[in-house]
């Protein structure tokens, strides 16, 4: 089955539930930078400044050490954040906080979590990847189960089928296939699509759940697929203990081979998850 039958099939499934819409503010400064190389970081900030949970979750990023140094001096204001992040950066960030802002409710509360949590794994292995942007990452882990959202949105039972596409990470998604047709990696493309992602971003919601990687063509593509794909393993790992099975180790050592990094780099970051946990349960 093509990807455009397996898009059919998707849509169909839901026909009645609407895609997460993009925020005005979103759309706006999309045309704006599509318009222009070099856009006024003025009336950048002025349009972010307008949606109030936007601008506050950007300004928390523009002050964040993966994103902008550990020597950064903190910013307070939009304008500065702006500034700082740059063009392409911003992006990326503006995207992906108004995505997760948009689905916060939208399915039961471990799923978003879990993707959230992706999303922060990911941005924080992807500071030891040259190949890697952070803001890349970080959109990815975002949007990487974004299928599974529209599912559970739709469907009251998807959270036990979800579950097992976690801990079985090749299996599980085998048998997502035969309830649906398809697995979660093709509606979240459709929402990748709606969203105006780029095109490799696109291909690493569809292809997340990929047993071989190295049969992945684009390389950057086969970077994120990996790159996700470890972040899910050191969360599970982190939620899941000694349940997490073989497939989750298989994948996080394939995940390790292609970016070529390091145990001890898993490991301290491993241990910032299990120190963030802790510190959020206080």
């Amino acid at each position: 089955m093509d990807i455009k039958q397996q898009l059919e099939i998707a849509q169909q499934i839901l026909a009645d539930t609407p895609l997460p819409a993009m925020p005005t503010e979103v759309l706006e400064l999309q045309a704006l930078f599509a318009s222009t190389e070099f856009p006024d970081f003025g009336e950048v900030a002025r349009i972010i400044g307008r949606n109030t949970v936007l601008s506050g979750e950007l300004l928390k990023l523009a002050n964040d050490p993966r994103f902008v140094g550990k020597r950064a001096q903190p910013v307070q204001n939009i304008r500065a954040a702006v500034d700082r992040l740059g063009s392409t950066q911003l992006q990326n960030l503006v995207v992906g906080l108004a995505f997760k802002s948009v689905v916060k409710n939208m399915a039961f509360e471990t799923l978003i979590e879990h993707s959230f949590d992706v999303a922060r794994v990911a941005c924080e292995l992807s500071t030891y990847i040259v190949e890697v942007r952070p803001d890349k990452a970080y959109l990815a882990g975002l949007f990487h189960n974004s299928g599974a959202i529209m599912l559970a949105s739709r469907f009251a039972k998807y959270e036990k089928i979800f579950f097992n596409t976690l801990t079985n990470y090749y299996s599980g998604v085998h048998k997502e296939e035969l309830i649906f047709r398809v697995n979660h990696g093709v509606f979240g493309l459709l929402v990748a699509k709606k969203w105006n992602l780029d095109a490799d971003i696109c291909q690493l919601v569809m292809m997340h759940h990929q047993k071989d990687l190295h049969s992945i063509e684009n390389d950057k593509v086969r970077l994120l697929v990996a790159l996700i794909q470890l972040a899910n393993g050191i969360v599970s790992e982190v939620s899941f203990g000694s349940y997490i099975g073989t497939e989750i180790k298989e994948m996080m050592m394939n995940a390790q081979e292609v970016l070529m990094i390091e145990s001890s780099v898993i490991n301290e970051v491993r241990k910032s998850v299990i120190i963030n946990s802790l510190i959020a349960q206080i």
